[in-house]
């Protein structure tokens, strides 16, 4: 199979073309699926403005028909986005106030949604075609004996009404009460809050506590039902084990001794039903190389084994811990293989099936027990559009079959073609709302929206004479969903069944069985764990308070479930882009309660899987509506992980990687930048496959960027972005640390390296990468080696003496790395507003200009925005930083010998690697 691969990439590069302003104005790939075939040209085009702004993307499909873009922006003159059409998502045009907030937004559906803000530019209200459906309230200076002054303390929201009662002193919150509405239907919020309480369910609601650690690390957890959750983390901030105490029970233990290797992967665990999983990784690329989980009395009960093509595509998996099967004179091993073509995209795959009928929607028949007589192999085959739209599943196995789409001409929304009839372009056109959304999953079965483009209702069965069947979501106010509401008819009855989604539980209730059943849902380890309490209603042949432990594949998928003595419940198989092949497991109601598989998602009735923000359909291997995060997986806003599902998982709740992204900033003035051009362009050759972005928020009263952009003309990589255009300048404005960077961004340009403090935490936790600063010089090419994730940890340079204050040691802020979302980096941003809160009234700036000394007026930056709070912040909130910063500062400064020097290496290089390849300028350029 690697030989394969290897023959079909050869003489296939990937190819840029740049303007002479050194934009990538068309890249080119070469594609073929067959060594027998001649490499097909894949050109993909963008195009931009005088100001160097993308303004319109082709990808190959379009551009070859010349047909419009897949996505155009206009700008408004002050050079922000103004308007997007995109062929699949449709039109949108926002309205932006004089702080960058967006005031007004139009969508191609003719939504209108309107956002009201108090004096600090805090959202107040937000509506929806005049429908009030948010309404937020801020703790006022009446509000501190629950840290609550500043903070958000109640939000009316889609779903209902969450009540933030308490803060830590960290600023997390420590207990939330949840209410929910009375209707289904979606709220027009009233202005007042009596009136607001009216619509929700009577009662206090559901309130979730937590506890945390001086490192603001959750230890303990209690949910609205009274469990609770305990976390215990090793001296290094690692979670060691997870325990937990059903309402009025004995403690319980999920997983216990979890080891880590170097890069603080998972290498073993033991789960609380005594079953051992345990990961080995390649030293050389730190691939996942096996995946096995041992019972106590030593059986085995997952043995996988995976191997690689050369750039790290999956194209193997074998499961030793399952046996050989024959049937139908045929040897059915426990392997999978896949093929890919030369963009990477999976074109074969071969594996194990249920030898039943078994496509679309519905799942194959359980096996109880698990026959092996019931097991065929099958292979599958992939094609796909210049686009990477699928156009052909091609099956051959037991029951042989194939999957037909067709794809509008001038955008990627496609359709099946059913019993022989194609779809023509009036067909595919209504079957999709204006901002792209799917209309019908399969006929009969209709799809709603909500005015925010999320999912709100499928009814399976319509009714000419009776209501429909139907299945309701309802989201919170960041498109989480809360709540999942199931009616149907029989004869004369309606029955629901609701689902609620809490913090660590879930409550489900069906009045067709009377069923009350209370889902504890807790992480352990690298699997997952569910416990099942029913408070009523429980079937005769369950155990009530049953554990269920979930052992998952490289993708998070479920494949066996076990109880609390280590026995199977159930086991599970998947085709690559998640549609069931085979599953089996002891008893079929027990087995029934599994609702997490394929990639650790929930799959609902419909054979959807709900991942968060959209939904997916396996059987087509599509979303069925487009990407709300734009253009961040590419130009077909419908595709599923650009068509590789092996190797690409969804990130949520993964170890966050430092993406490949450089980050430079530059305030004022153009021309005092231009020394530091050759550096930035030294960095971006040493680092070929990285991004680099300037970040420019000139002074355009003393110039523009028209010689940096000439100056760095050649550099493919390099990429100059006018901070004030992009979309996260708009966030950072909404929020306090924009009140201190307005206060420093002036006249006086000595004030320009606090405000490039203030705003260099916020950018890197909103983009994630590496932050440099303009004057700081690349020894070398950064590695992939050289970072080793770890939630909440943030790279750093060694520690250094100040210039202005030789007796004081810091971590240096001048480069840091960390992934986006960085709890740390969050409390960063907190501390220094909380600092800056004794400047307000007369203006940080107004102090600095008045401090003439520039040892004093650097001492204050330094502990409000710069290298002082940034040291004490990281020293505060990362776990074992404070010990290895001690003993730097007692060897290196004091001269006290090492007790463990490799010990002492180690942790220096985990921790502090950027001063392996950077060094730290010292222009001062803003002094």
């Amino acid at each position: 199979m690697v030989e394969r691969s290897i023959a079909l990439h050869q003489h296939t590069p990937a190819l840029q073309l740049v303007d002479p302003r050194g934009l990538p104005v068309a890249s080119i790939l070469l594609h073929r699926s067959s060594i027998d075939h001649e490499p097909e040209l894949r050109t993909s085009q963008a195009s931009f403005d005088l100001a160097s702004r993308p303004v319109s993307h082709w990808d190959p499909r379009l551009w070859a028909d010349r047909a419009p873009a897949n996505l155009s922006v206009i700008h408004s003159l002050g050079g922000r986005v103004l308007a997007s059409d995109s062929v699949d998502a449709g039109w949108r045009v926002l309205l932006a106030g004089e702080a960058g907030q967006v005031v007004e937004a139009w969508d191609a559906r003719g939504v209108v949604r309107r956002t009201q803000y108090d004096a600090l530019l805090r959202p107040t209200e937000v509506f929806e075609d005049e429908h009030c459906v948010e309404r937020l309230l801020y703790g006022g200076p009446d509000s501190t004996a629950y840290n609550q002054c500043g903070q958000l303390i109640r939000h009316d929201d889609p779903a209902g009404t969450r009540l933030d009662d308490a803060y830590g002193l960290s600023g997390s919150v420590i207990r939330q009460t949840r209410r929910f509405l009375h209707s289904a239907n979606e709220p027009d919020w009233p202005a007042s809050m009596a009136g607001r309480d009216v619509l929700l369910e009577p009662g206090d609601g559901a309130t979730t506590c937590w506890h945390y650690n001086p490192l603001n690390e959750t230890i303990r957890q209690i949910d609205a039902q009274g469990n609770v959750q305990l976390l215990d983390y090793t001296v290094a901030g690692q979670l060691k084990n997870s325990r937990l105490q059903l309402n009025c029970q004995a403690e319980q233990v999920l997983v216990s001794a979890i080891q880590y290797d170097a890069q603080q992967r998972v290498v073993s665990e033991t789960a609380g039903n005594g079953v051992i999983s345990t990961a080995l990784y390649a030293t050389e690329d730190g691939r996942l190389l096996a995946l096995s989980a041992r019972r106590a009395d030593g059986l085995m009960l997952q043995d996988l084994l995976y191997d690689y093509d050369p750039v790290g595509n999956v194209i193997r998996i074998e499961d030793r811990a399952q046996s050989t099967a024959y049937n139908r004179n045929q040897r059915i091993d426990p392997v999978s293989a896949y093929g890919y073509d030369t963009l990477y995209q999976l074109i074969e795959a071969t594996g194990r099936e249920s030898a039943v009928v078994n496509h679309g929607p519905v799942f194959p028949g359980f096996q109880s027990p698990a026959d092996p007589a019931q097991l065929a192999n099958y292979t599958q085959t992939y094609r796909y559009d210049a686009g990477g739209n699928l156009q052909q599943l091609t099956h051959t196995g037991a029951q042989s079959h194939s999957r037909t789409l067709v794809t509008a001409r001038y955008s990627n929304r496609s359709l099946p073609v059913i019993n022989d009839h194609i779809p023509d372009e009036a067909e595919i056109a209504a079957a999709f709302d204006a901002n792209g959304n799917l209309l019908a999953l399969q006929a009969g079965q209709n799809l709603s929206w909500d005015r925010r483009n999320q999912l709100q209702q499928v009814r399976p069965v319509v009714r000419d004479d009776a209501a429909d069947d139907s299945e309701r979501y309802i989201y919170d106010a960041s498109g989480q969903r809360l709540r999942k509401v199931r009616t149907t008819q029989a004869k004369t009855i309606t029955h629901t069944a609701d689902v609620r989604y809490l913090p660590g539980l879930e409550i489900r209730t069906d009045t067709a069985t009377g069923e009350t059943l209370h889902v504890v849902v807790a992480q352990a380890g690298r699997n997952n764990v569910r416990v099942l309490h029913w408070a009523s209603g429980k079937p005769d042949a369950l155990e009530n308070d049953q554990t269920r432990y979930t052992v998952n594949d490289h993708l998070g998928s479920g494949t066996l479930e076990l109880d609390a003595q280590g026995q199977l419940i159930s086991q599970e198989s998947y085709y690559p882009f998640g549609g069931t092949s085979w599953w089996a497991g002891r008893n079929a109601i027990e087995a029934n309660y599994k609702t997490v598989r394929y990639s650790g998602k929930e799959r609902d009735a419909t054979g959807l899987y709900y991942y968060g923000m959209r939904y997916y359909a396996p059987w087509l291997q599509r979303w069925i509506n487009p990407d709300p995060a734009g253009l961040e997986d590419g130009l077909n806003l419908y595709g599923m992980l650009r068509n590789n599902p092996l190797t690409f998982i969804d990130a949520a709740g993964e170890v966050a990687e430092i993406p490949k992204h450089i980050h430079y900033i530059w305030l004022g003035a153009a021309e005092p930048l231009m020394k530091h051009l050759g550096g930035i362009e030294n960095t971006s050759v040493l680092n070929p496959d990285y991004q680099l972005t300037l970040h420019l928020h000139l002074d355009l009263r003393k110039g523009d960027e028209t010689e940096i952009v000439a100056a760095l003309r050649g550099r493919r990589n390099v990429h100059i972005s006018d901070l004030r255009e992009e979309e996260f300048f708009r966030k950072f404005q909404k929020t306090p640390s924009y009140e201190i960077y307005k206060d420093l961004y002036g006249d006086d340009p000595r004030h320009y390296s606090a405000a490039s403090d203030v705003l260099r935490y916020s950018l890197i936790n909103h983009y994630g990468g590496i932050y440099s600063d303009t004057d700081d010089m690349f020894k070398r090419g950064v590695r992939d080696t050289d970072f080793i994730p770890k939630p909440k940890r943030i790279f750093t340079m060694r520690p250094t003496d100040t210039p202005w204050n030789r007796d004081e040691i810091v971590i240096n802020n001048n480069s840091f790395a960390s992934p986006a979302n960085n709890p740390v980096l969050s409390t960063l941003e907190k501390e220094i507003v909380d600092r800056y809160s004794v400047y307000r009234e007369t203006g940080l700036g107004a102090v600095l200009s008045s401090t003439a000394d520039v040892n004093d007026r650097m001492r204050i930056v330094s502990a409000v925005t710069g290298p002082r709070v940034f040291t004490e912040v990281l020293l505060k909130e990362g776990r074992g930083l404070s010990k290895l910063f001690s003993t730097m500062i007692d060897h290196h400064i004091k001269g006290k010998p090492l007790k463990n020097p490799k010990r002492y290496q180690a942790e220096a290089q985990k921790r502090m690697p950027l001063s392996n390849f950077i060094n730290m300028g010292g222009s001062h350029s803003w002094k």
